[in-house]
């Protein structure tokens, strides 16, 4: 299943791109993101945990960097649920496009989920799927918005990541964190 979509962000590519790979950031973004740790050059070991109609999964997660542009980031993502229930694959792409009032930044991933989730029915996981997106592209658009410098990949370490409460997310979304319609 396809999950893409877009938004403006008030700054430059050139200082955005720096924080597609500042693993903190990302990983405070990412809906039901639970842990992100390295794993050597371009690798990354996150568990998420994802609930959908009532039943609650987990997943271990790799995800691999495999191409890099000046404006551009490629990325694979494998893992299971535990007692592999279910498997995850995803091929995804992050451009950062110059505009006028500063970067357009584009999200398309290609999402295979086979098992225990992959046997709901398709339109259920299309929208659970592209509603996690837009929400970590909302929380991603916000946090590129407080941002300045590119951060330094020196000192990333194990990052548990705190839930954002509902209160948190309606703040957010006052704010005008809103995900960019497509």
């Amino acid at each position: 299943m396809l999950v893409e979509g877009q938004f403006p962000v008030n700054a430059a590519p050139e200082a955005l791109m720096g924080h597609l790979f500042d693993a903190r950031l990302v990983a405070s973004c990412l809906p039901g993101c639970e842990l992100l740790e390295p794993r050597g050059d371009d690798r990354f070991r996150a568990v998420v945990s994802v609930a959908m109609a009532g039943v609650q999964a987990r997943f271990d997660l790799l995800v691999q960097i495999t191409r890099r542009e000046a404006l551009a980031v490629w990325a694979t993502t494998q893992g299971e649920e535990g007692g592999q229930a279910s498997m995850l694959m995803a091929e995804t792409q992050v451009r950062l496009v110059p505009v006028d009032a500063g970067t357009l930044v584009s999200y398309r991933s290609e999402v295979t989920l086979t098992g225990r989730l992959g046997r709901f029915a398709l339109g259920m996981m299309k929208k659970k799927a592209q509603a996690l997106g837009d929400e970590f592209a909302a929380n991603l658009r916000a946090r590129l918005e407080t941002l300045e410098v590119p951060p330094t990949t020196a000192a990333i370490a194990v990052v548990p990541v705190p839930h954002l409460t509902w209160w948190q997310r309606l703040w957010a979304w006052l704010r005008g964190a809103r995900p960019a319609q497509s």
